[in-house]
């Protein structure tokens, strides 16, 4: 299972972005095995940037994202594909990935 994570660098001791659009890395963490795929955000730029993060996410069948604050568009796209948004700012994506399996 797939779980994307808005982060400010590139490792499970990271901190969770506190805006998802804003956020440096774009992880895609596969729980089973915890291998992180980095996605760096800077490559995604363009007038829609939000947009591109929320269809990465989707790309790659993410079932939740674990963020901070989410624009409208962004919220949209994952809600639409029944996508999970989970509030992760001030953890580490360490933490916050216990907390979303502790169900907190």
């Amino acid at each position: 299972m797939n779980i994307a994570v808005s982060a400010d660098d590139k490792n499970l001791d990271s901190q969770v972005s506190e805006q998802f659009e804003q956020c440096i890395y774009l992880l895609i963490i596969n729980v089973d095995d915890l291998s992180i795929v980095v996605i760096k955000n800077a490559e995604l730029h363009t007038n829609s940037s939000n947009e591109n993060l929320a269809k990465k996410i989707l790309e790659y069948n993410c079932e939740a994202v674990i963020t901070g604050t989410m624009n409208s568009l962004a919220f949209d796209i994952l809600a639409d594909a029944g996508v999970t948004r989970l509030m992760g700012f001030d953890c580490s994506v360490e933490e916050a990935l216990e907390l979303m399996n502790k169900r907190r």
